[in-house]
Formats: structure tokens, C-alpha cells, sequence
């Protein structure tokens, strides 16, 4: 039951750092 949660967890986290790192890419790209 420890693996599933940990799995659901680092796709959740994975995705949350690959939406804030394209924003970021996007905010920086658009000001420069």
C-alpha cells in the first residue's frame, strides 16, 4: 500500500516541477 502512494506521489511532484519549469521557460522567454 507504501508503493502506490509513493508512485502517485512522485508523478504528482514530477509533474508539478514540469508545469513550474514551463512557466518559468515561458514568463523568462516572454520578458527577455
Amino acid at each position: 500500500m507504501k508503493l502506490p502512494h509513493d508512485s502517485f506521489a512522485g508523478t504528482l511532484g514530477a509533474g508539478l516541477v514540469l508545469t513550474l519549469g514551463v512557466y518559468l521557460l515561458l514568463r523568462f522567454w516572454l520578458v527577455a
